[in-house]
Formats: C-alpha cells, structure tokens, sequence
C-alpha cells in the first residue's frame, strides 16, 4: 500500500512577486499579440504588393504583347518566345512558380511552363478576374492542384480594348510565399528579442521601486488609519472612533462609566478677531490641556469644531465631577495665541452610564443636552437629568415623535424651484423637510431641526431627506423632466468622515447621476472646523456633485478659505435680498456679492425674491439665478410637477437652458 503523499506547501508571493508574474504575463500577451500584427500586416502587405504588381504586369507587359486574333487562334512560337525574354526580365530573383495567360475562355495561351499551353482553367479566381476584380491571396495549391509549398496567387485582368472595357482574357502569377515567411520570422523575433531585453530591464529598474513602494504602502496604511480615526489638528480621537470606543467599553465594562461632552465659550470670537490660523493654535493647545487634566484610562476625543467628548471609564458621578472640574480650571488659565491673550471657558455637560441612558448615542445626546444647559446658566458642569426637558415640556416628547416620523417615513418634502434671471427657465429646486404633527399640526422647521441638531438625530434626519429627494428626482427623471435637486446640510453632517460614502451609496441606490444633486452648506456649517470641511467637500465635488454657500452674507467665512473650496455657487441671503429696491445699504451687498460670485467664477442665486422689481433690479446687476415666491412657493412634488408643465412652454422637453460657468 503506498503511503501517503506529503503535502508541499507553496512559497507566499509577495507584492513584488505577484508584480513580476503579472507583469511578464501581460508583457509576453503583449508581444504575442504585437507579433501576430505585425505577421498580419506583413502578409497584407505582400499580397497588396503582389496584386499591384500584377496589374502593371498585365497592362504595361503583357496587353501590348497581345491582340484578339492571338486570344482567339493561340500564339505564335515567336510570341511566346518574346514573352519568355520580356518576364525573365521584368521577373527575377528566383520567386516566380507559374505565369501564366488566359483567354477568356480559360485556355492557357502562354505559361513559363510551356507544356501548359493549350490547357484550359477555369476557377473562381479567374471567374472574378474576368468581372475586372485583381485578386491575390496564400494558397497551398496551384491550379487547384496541391503544392508542396506556400504560394500567392495572383489574377489581373487584361483589357486590351483600354482600362475601362470587360476583361478580354486573364494574368495569372504564382509566387513562393517562403519569403515574406521569412521577413515576418525576420521581424518578430527581432520584436520578441526587445521585448525580452526590455522586461529584464524593466524588472532592473523597477526591483527597487516596487521594493520601496510597498514598504511605503504599508506605511501609508497605517497612517490613513490613524487618520481615519483621528482629528488631523489635534491628533485626538474623532468622533467615529469616539463611538467606537466607547460602545466596546460599555459592552467590556462594568460599572458606571460618564461620558462629558464640552463646548469653548468664547471660541468664536477669536476666530473672528485673530484669524481662522489662530483658533486652531487655541484648539490645538485646549486639547493638549484636556488631556492633561483627565485620568490616564480616561479617553478625550474632539467631535468637531470647538466640541470635545470625554468617556470616563469605571467613574462615579462624584469623580466626574471632579474630572469636570479640573478641566474647567485648566481651560480658564489663559492662552497666549498669535501674540495675544485669550480668555476661554468650557461648558459641561456629563451623562452616567447606566443611569442616563444604555448606548453611545444617547449618552452623548444626553450630555449634549446638559452641556447647552450648563452654557445657559453659566454653570461650571452640568449633569443630565429629566428635569432639563422641563422648562419646555414638549421638547422630549417631540423629540421621541420625530424619531418615530423619521423611522415610518412620516416626514414629507416640498420643493421651491430656482430659475435663471435671464430667461426664467427651471432647471433645480430644493428640497425642504416638513412634518406634519399627528394631533398637533404643522411643526415649523425651525423648531424641530435645531433640535435634531443639538441631539445627533440630525444624522438620521438629513440621510432621510435625502434618500427621499433622490427618490422623487428619479421619479421625475423618469417622467421626462429635466430637473436637479438641491439638499441643505448641518455642520453635524459634515463632521461625518464618512459622510462621501453614504452620498455615493444613495446615489447609486436611486440611480441618480451625482451631477443632478447639490448640496447647500451655510457658511457658519464650513467655517466651525475649515480644515475638515475643505477636504470632506473636495472629496463630494470630486464624486460630481454641485456645492452651494448657503445664506451667503450673514457668516463669517474668510475669503482665503472661500477661494479653497470647491464650490459651485454662492446663495446671496433673504435678509439682503427682500428689501434692496428701498433699501441702498442692501442693494450694496448684493451687487458686491453678486461681482465677487462672478470674479471668483461662481454662479450666483439670490433668495427671497418676492417682487417683480427685485427680480429685475437682480437680473440687471448680472446675477444667476433666483429663488422666492414671485417665481414659485414651496410645494409637494405633484403641485410642483404641474407648476413646471404651466410654468415652461414646452411642458415635459428640458425644463431649462443653464450654462454653469
């Protein structure tokens, strides 16, 4: 009985390696394939030259030769004589197997075998010649008779009456393929030798790079996910990781753990007074003071902005009370920022585990909640507690209920359509959350999007209003309307590093170009963490996606970050817009907005337009685009869909003629 074979395990092929293997595969594909063209165009090449070499044969060598008589009665000894020394000389090298003369009978007139005189062919290559057709082509035979080597074989008529009448009889040559079989092995192994000595010294050269280009790989992995989990001005934990974290904590953990979620007061303000550069040496120098402060096991994370997370594993209510209050004291020294003294203090609030809540999200919500509270009376910390959601009494519950909406797809959207100045055509609209309140009615959107903000539900709020917008715009599409859709998002949304992924997966879900979505921004939104913003929104205009400044005019943006952003347009505010016809002070702003949109190769849209005369005030200082309700109010998709079939003469067709800048 044989015994049993042992396995043998193969060798790990490294990047390099599986580089080389590829690389020489794809290389020898290549040269077979570079070979077989070049084979190709060769053996055309000769049959091309063969047939026109018989054409001139025929018309300049053997036509004068002849005559009908001759074709008719056969040649004479002495023609055929002439003929042997006229091709022996316009023939030579050694390649020729058969020439020969045909009436159009298919008699062999003359041939440089003589005994085939006399002979009668007639094939299909000489039916075609007979038709005027020069043909020429590898055969293995001659006459139709094998041959013991290749053979091109060539037909041109003979027209003895000119080159434009019937064909009065046939010329047909026999040359040895061998040596247009020689030039192709000539040339592809001089091809194949190059491409062999080029692959050795490309695998020469590239060794070392490929070498170093994986090690450089590795490393670069490890820093995209230190990056990907970090805060690039601070070096602290993100907000992702901070989520992370602390669930595996609690699901590890046992015992009360808080979660301290604080704010900078004051932030603000040194950002408008000593530049965009300046808040972040005071975020920069506010992190490394918190993590000071905390315990060794505690984790400091900054969620955004001026908004850091602290979770302080197996801690009571008193020892994060005390942590708490050691962070306050360290955030009061001041800082000493650009040259100047800054005054800072932090805003608290703190949320226990088991306590408050059983999971990250409302943990941190919770301590958001009493972190605004603590900012609100000036307190040094603040825990959480129901009592907070006292003082307004609906705020829980509506709360609860949008969750809810949220989750059975109880919000609805109505849409306000954007048309060109120049000619009034429709081309976007946007797309504006409303709820209507079971027993309460309408809910005005300023009072429950605040409150998903300030409670992280904004996260579920804005992927719903938008996955239902990119619904609607796919129905439309599909309808025939040619429309885009405008989303407006929070600076909650845009802390989300993962925020292009979710986008891209929607857009796809719905089958919708990424063109056909903008995304509006306000610039307080961009400004509360630039450095974040800049490369979350260069990365969704690099998808296809239009950017749009929202509320332009009432921020603070700096134009040195403006110039960076990869935005579309600029949305001039209503505050400016509704009152510029009587108002000078604002008619200044918008034309100065309108000019700077326009030197900055923007397209401009000003909102709020409710009368004719602002309308055409706006369309001759240059601007885009309008919004407001002299053009069309906010309305559900169906209303709006027959707006747009009243509103454009030719109804469904393109509704729209924009030329972007």
């Amino acid at each position: 009985m044989a015994g049993k074979s042992r396995r043998v395990g193969l060798p790990k092929i490294g990047l390099l390696g599986r580089f080389s293997v590829l690389s020489l595969l794809v290389t020898i594909v290549l040269g077979v394939a570079l070979g077989a063209t070049l084979e190709s165009q060769i053996r055309s090449r000769a049959i091309r030259d063969a047939a026109q070499s018989a054409q001139l044969v025929a018309r300049f060598g053997i036509q004068p030769q002849l005559s009908a008589a001759a074709l008719n009665q056969g040649l004479s000894p002495e023609a055929v004589a002439a003929l042997d020394g006229l091709l022996r000389g316009g023939y030579s090298g050694g390649s020729i197997v058969s020439i020969e003369v045909e009436n159009s009978r298919g008699t062999v007139l003359y041939s440089n075998q003589h005994e085939q005189i006399g002979k009668v062919f007639a094939h299909d290559a000489f039916h075609e010649a007979l038709k005027g057709m020069t043909t020429a082509k590898v055969v293995h035979d001659m006459n139709e008779l094998p041959h013991r080597e290749a053979l091109i074989e060539t037909h041109a008529p003979l027209r003895l009456n000119g080159p434009r009448s019937a064909p009065d009889g046939v010329f047909e040559i026999y040359t040895r393929y061998a040596p247009v079989a020689a030039t192709i092995k000539r040339d592809t192994t001089r091809l194949y030798l190059v491409l062999g000595v080029g692959l050795l010294l490309l695998y020469a050269a590239l060794f070392r790079i490929v070498l170093t280009a994986s090690q450089r790989l590795r490393h670069q992995a490890e820093e995209n996910e230190h990056q990907a989990r970090h805060d690039s001005l601070t070096g602290l934990p993100n907000r992702a990781w901070f989520y992370e974290q602390t669930q595996e904590l609690l699901r590890t953990q046992r015992g009360s753990t808080a979660v301290m979620v604080m704010d900078l007061d004051r932030f603000k303000e040194v950002n408008d007074t000593l530049g965009h550069h300046a808040g972040d040496l005071l975020l920069q120098a506010a992190a490394g003071r918190v993590r000071r402060a905390v315990r060794e096991s505690d984790v400091v994370s900054r969620l955004g902005g001026d908004e850091f997370a602290v979770v302080l594993p197996r801690a009571s209510r008193d020892t994060a009370a005390e942590v708490a209050e050691r962070v306050r004291s360290a955030l009061e020294e001041r800082f000493s920022v650009s040259g100047a003294t800054v005054d800072v203090e932090a805003s608290i609030g703190i949320a226990l585990y088991p306590d408050h809540a059983g999971d990250v999200a409302t943990l941190l919500q919770r301590a958001d909640i009493a972190m605004y509270k603590a900012k609100e009376t000036n307190a040094a910390h603040t825990f959480y507690s129901e009592a907070l959601d006292h003082g307004h009494p609906s705020q829980l519950s509506l709360l609860g209920e949008l969750r809810q909406a949220i989750e059975r797809e109880e919000l609805v959207l109505h849409f306000q359509p954007k048309g060109a100045l120049s000619s009034g055509s429709v081309n976007h609209v946007e797309a504006l959350v409303r709820w209507q309140r079971p027993e309460h009615g309408m809910v005005p959107p300023n009072e429950f999007i605040p409150l998903a903000e300030h409670t992280g539900l904004i996260r579920q709020l804005s992927a719903y209003v938008l996955d239902a917008a990119l619904r609607q715009l796919r129905a439309w599409l599909d309808m025939g309307l040619d429309l885009g859709v405008a989303v407006n998002l929070s600076a909650r949304n845009l802390l989300e590093a993962d925020l292009p992924d979710q986008i891209a997966q929607l857009l796809l879900a719905r089958g919708v170009p990424a063109e056909r979505l903008a995304l509006e921004i306000t610039e307080s939104t961009i400004m509360a963490d630039p450095q974040r913003a800049v490369g979350v929104l260069t990365q969704l205009s690099e998808m296809g996606i239009r950017l749009s400044i929202d509320d332009f005019g009432v921020g603070y943006s700096s134009l040195s970050y403006l110039k960076r952003l990869p935005v579309n347009e600029i949305k001039i505010d209503r505050s400016f817009v509704a009152q510029m016809d009587s108002d000078e002070d604002d008619a200044f702003i918008v034309r100065s907005t309108i000019d700077l949109g326009r030197n900055l190769g923007l397209n401009v849209v000003a909102e709020g337009v409710e009368t004719e005369t602002v309308w055409d005030e706006l369309a001759e200082l240059g601007c885009d685009y309008a919004q407001g309700w002299f053009l069309g109010r906010p309305m559900p998709a169906a209303e709006l869909a027959e707006w747009l079939r009243a509103h454009s003469p030719q109804g469904w067709s393109a509704v729209g003629d924009q030329e972007d800048r």
